[in-house]
């Protein structure tokens, strides 16, 4: 310590300064912890909606649409052309769970990282360092450069997981924010055609089964244009189908990042900064010790 630079010495000071105010206020706890809920209700709300569009697309499957009066004829159904859908959406609920599972074990360690006694000792030892960086003393040994290596372990227990938390909230904003919006509309959307397609449908075949053979008969002609506007119609299911498959692949890649690849890549990255910022302590620590 005693051959550092005046630079790097004030450099470590502010840093040691920081790092005690920080460890005892709230505001960093509280703006993870507010950017975790957000996370977290666009998680709840995009499951809910996956579970909605399940269900619908269960309803949908089960309608059989007749092409000509009564049921005589070519009788289709949807099942066939949402079979993918139905696919996709199993799977994205998987994702949906395990991107659940990861928000609970983040707002655990939060709320570790936020323990009083974590505080209290992330202020202590940074004061504690602060004073030995000024004033070293004649010898001082390994003791300091194990406080210094617990240091960097609280520092890590402390921050790591807050300031991953801020910075993926931040990148969702920049990036993935109009992704998301997007496609849960889109989703929506689709999903409310879907229904209407199908109660539609069913309302249609409900009054064909209760009416009369003669009526039935002299509804003949129409029912036979009207096939055209079901093959239409099942064209409409068909596009809706394309736009939620395109869309929840949209979403399990929102959700893979926020809640897998982005926290680990920002646990490493922090990792990696606060070893390299510390390192010039243990360079010196070294010469003192030569």
């Amino acid at each position: 310590m005693q051959n550092s630079t005046p630079v790097r010495k004030w450099l470590l000071s502010l840093v040691f300064c920081v790092v005690g105010i920080l460890s005892v206020t709230p505001f960093i706890d509280q703006k993870a912890s507010a950017d975790y809920e957000q996370l977290f209700q666009r998680a709840f709300v995009t499951f809910a909606l996956a579970r909605t569009i399940n269900g619908v697309i269960s309803v949908v499957q089960g309608t059989e649409v007749a092409l000509q009066p009564a049921g005589v004829g070519v009788t289709l159904t949807p099942g066939e052309i949402l079979d993918p859908v139905n696919d996709l959406v199993e799977r994205f609920s998987w994702v949906m769970m395990g991107a659940t599972i990861s928000l609970g074990i983040q707002n655990v360690l939060l709320d570790v990282s936020a323990w009083w006694l974590i505080q209290l000792l992330m202020a202590a030892l940074a004061a504690w360092l602060l004073i030995r960086l000024w004033y070293p003393g004649e010898n001082p040994g390994k003791y300091n450069l194990i406080l210094k290596r617990v240091f960097l372990m609280l520092l890590f227990i402390r921050f790591a997981v807050p300031v991953m938390l801020i910075a993926n909230d931040l990148l969702y904003q920049q990036f993935l924010e109009q992704r998301y919006q997007q496609s849960t509309e889109v989703i929506t959307r689709a999903g409310e055609e879907l229904e209407s397609l199908s109660a539609q449908a069913d309302a249609e075949i409900a009054e064909e089964a209760a009416s009369g053979m003669l009526e039935s008969i002299s509804r003949a002609w129409n029912n036979t244009l009207d096939s055209v506007d079901m093959s239409a119609r099942l064209d409409r299911m068909q596009e809706r189908a394309g736009e939620v498959i395109e869309h929840l692949i949209e979403l399990s890649v929102v959700f893979v990042l926020q809640t897998g690849l982005l926290p680990v890549a920002f646990l490493w990255l922090f990792l990696q900064v606060i070893k390299r910022l510390f390192r010039p302590i243990q360079f010196a620590q070294a010469k003192s010790e030569a």
